[in-house]
């Protein structure tokens, strides 16, 4: 598992497929890529890549050995949604006890528009499927991950599994340059 795309849908972080190719990229230690990056990049050895569901760059597909797909059920978002909303009237009533607000550390939630795109996403997946069982990806091991919690254990477990060791001392791996 050297070159890695990640496919999901936009969303905020924890959702959100780019935020999850970064994270997994710090972890391996490999590169960060984008559609926009040149050809010798493409050619290191460990190199991660995120693409929005629907939307294959051929380059990142046809090196990839890995395909992570962030198949998250509707249900993960309405819950982000939910805690979104609890974390709004909790504001509210601490708005009444307190007159100042600064201090507090705001966390990105779904939003209802994300709750309404995984349900649209959710249609897609019949054709996503069949996209990779298509034989021109039969190369790479698909990897599907159905919840946030499930995806934030896989990505845990990654350095060990993947055979890559940062150097002691290694700070953050390179990033793309367009």
């Amino acid at each position: 598992m050297r070159r890695i795309v990640v496919v999901g849908q936009p969303a905020p972080p924890p959702l959100c497929f780019h935020e999850f190719a970064r994270s997994l990229a710090l972890r391996l230690g490999a590169h960060q890529v984008t559609r926009e990056t040149s050809a010798t990049l493409m050619q290191a050895e460990a190199w991660v890549g995120s693409e929005r569901v629907g939307v294959f760059t051929e380059s990142l597909f046809r090196q990839a050995d890995t395909i992570v797909w962030l198949h998250f059920s509707p249900l993960a978002f309405l819950r982000d949604w939910s805690a979104r909303t609890a974390d709004a009237l909790r504001g509210i009533v601490a708005g009444f006890r307190r007159t100042s607000t600064s201090g507090q550390v705001r966390v990105l939630r779904a939003s209802w528009n994300d709750v309404k795109r995984s349900y649209d996403h959710l249609m897609i997946a019949p054709q996503m499927y069949a996209l990779m069982g298509h034989p021109a990806l039969a190369h790479a091991r698909v990897i599907e991950l159905r919840s946030p919690r499930q995806a934030a254990f896989w990505l845990m477990t990654q350095r060990r599994r993947s055979g890559v060791s940062l150097r002691p001392g290694a700070g953050s791996p390179p990033q793309a340059a367009n």
